[in-house]
This record gives structure tokens, sequence and C-alpha cells, in this order.
């Protein structure tokens, strides 16, 4: 990879140990940097159902969000290399076929764009290993939809968050002015990979879309605005979980000094009018969150 390209940064970078992505990537094709692989319990309920969902942790963002609940794999030292280990995708897969012998209910790949282009080969090596559990795309939406019609038939479940509309918020937040459009036509893209809903008997999501919204302290019109465009571009009933576990870490203090508001929880004034205002723009499938949601606690130890 002499100019990588895989991602709307378009940073053309050798992801070499002397010139890492923007992503912080220093892996080329054929490997894969994860920091961890477990059974994820904290996921929307009809993710990680009653045995878990079977997560890979990436390590590295492209997007890179000040508040990153991962930051310290998404966003190391730019002088280091990503925490984490190497894994070819036959060795990765070997390890996914193990942690879906354990009974989880889905594979759930958490923030891969960046290794996207090795990603259909991965889901080949699974499916030859007879896994046949669903494969979840979990992202930021920050990708390009070349990247995601590679995906095509490798994906079950998109779980795309949309994290502002504000290029102004974005672009303080993430150094991504064109983030909402960005998101937008890669949304529009994974509904049109799976348009249809389907949930098995358990109540479990096994094909389609199901977005996420993560309220922020300060910037609940701003969830007003991804509101109305989902109910505009997509059907009522597309699952939405409205998160309110926003939490502010004393380390990311120093970075957002040009965002104050971001030092505090999202109050309940707040996160309750996001709420009413979805259900007013008639979104019929909504899932909301406890303020106690609001906690370290539910953040992976990497």
């Amino acid at each position: 990879m002499s100019a990588c390209r895989l991602c709307p940064r378009q940073c053309d970078a050798a992801r070499t140990m002397q010139e890492p992505g923007l992503c912080g990537s220093r892996t080329g094709p054929g490997l894969f940097r994860v920091a961890r692989i477990m059974a994820h319990h904290w996921e929307e309920p009809y993710i990680s159902g009653t045995r878990g969902s079977g997560t890979v942790f990436f390590s590295g963002c492209p997007l890179g969000c000040l508040f990153c609940q991962n930051h310290t794999i998404s966003q190391p030292d730019p002088d280091m290399p990503l925490p984490g280990t190497d894994f070819t995708v036959h060795e990765l897969a070997f390890k996914l076929a193990q942690l879906a012998g354990e009974g989880v209910h889905n594979i759930n790949l958490v923030t891969a764009s960046h290794f996207v282009q090795d990603v259909p080969a991965l889901v080949r090596a699974l499916r030859s290993s007879a896994v046949t559990i669903p494969v979840v795309w979990n992202t930021s939406s920050y990708e390009t939809v070349t990247a995601l019609r590679s995906l095509a038939g490798s994906v079950d479940v998109y779980l795309p968050d949309f994290k502002f509309w504000d290029p102004d918020l974005s672009a303080r937040l993430a150094q991504a002015p064109d983030y909402a459009h960005v998101a937008a036509k890669a949304i529009l893209e994974m509904q049109r990979q799976q348009p249809e809903t389907q949930w098995d008997p358990h109540g479990l999501l096994v094909r389609g879309v199901a977005l996420r919204l993560l309220v922020l302290p300060g910037h609940h019109r701003d969830a007003f605005s991804i509101i109305d465009w989902i109910a505009q571009e997509l059907p009522p009933d597309i699952p939405l979980a409205i998160m309110n576990q926003y939490t502010p870490f004393p380390n990311l203090h120093a970075q957002m000094a040009a965002c104050p508001e971001m030092k505090r929880k999202v109050t309940t004034y707040e996160y309750q009018k996001v709420i009413e205002h979805a259900e007013l723009k008639g979104l019929t499938r909504l899932l909301g969150q406890e303020r106690t949601a609001a906690s370290a606690t539910y953040t992976p130890d990497f």
C-alpha cells in the first residue's frame, strides 16, 4: 500500500512505521491490527442478546473524535505503534471461529473501515469454517460509498453512528467538517444493501440497518437535525438507539478547550428533548438509555 485512500481522509499514507495513516495504521494489505477480541454484553439488546456479541475492537480510527470512549486504542501516541496484535486474514478468522463456538450471537467488527480491503476475505474464511452467525459492521459512518460497496454480500447487519450534523461541531470535535455529508451518503448505501430489517424469534437483529445517535452535552439541537434527516430519508421503523452514555474523560479535557460543554454529562432535559423530537417525527422503533449508562464502567478495559 503506497498511498492509502480507503477512507474519506484520502491521506495517501504508505501505512508504514515511518509513514502511518491518519487513522494511526502502520499495516498494509493482508494484516489487521486488533486491540481486543471478546464476548461483548453491553451493546444494544438486539445485538448482545443473552450470550454476548462476538466483538473485534480494531486499533486506530479514521475519524478520531476527541471524546472517544475507546481513545486508548483509537488515538494512541503518534510516535508509537497502535496498541494490539497483528493478525492475518486466516489467523483472525480462526480466532473468530473459536469465539463463535462459545455461543455468541454474531461477529461484531468495530471500527474496521481502515482495514476494509481485507474484510470480504475475512468473511469468506469465516464462512468456510462453517460460521453462519451474522456479521455486524459497527461504524462511525465516516467511510466512502466505494468502500461500503466492497462489503456487499459480506455484512448482514450495519450498525452505524450518526454523530454530528453541524460542520463546525464536527470540525471542532473530529477535524471532519464534511462528516454529515459523508455519513449521510454512507448510511444510504448501507440501507440500499440491507433494506429489510429481520429479527430472529428471540428479538435479535440478524439482517438490516440499526442506527445509533449519541446525544452530546450542549448539542441536543444538533441531534434534532440528524433525526429530521433520518425521518425524511429512512423507514420510520428503522431501529434507532438514542444514547445517553456520553462520559467525559479527564485526560481528554485539555484537547477540548474549545468545547467546554463537553466536560460534563448530558442533562436529563437535553436527553428527553431528543427522545421527544424522535417521537414527534414519527420514528417508531426507539431504544433509550438510563442515565446510569453514562459511566466508564461500560467501557472495555484495553
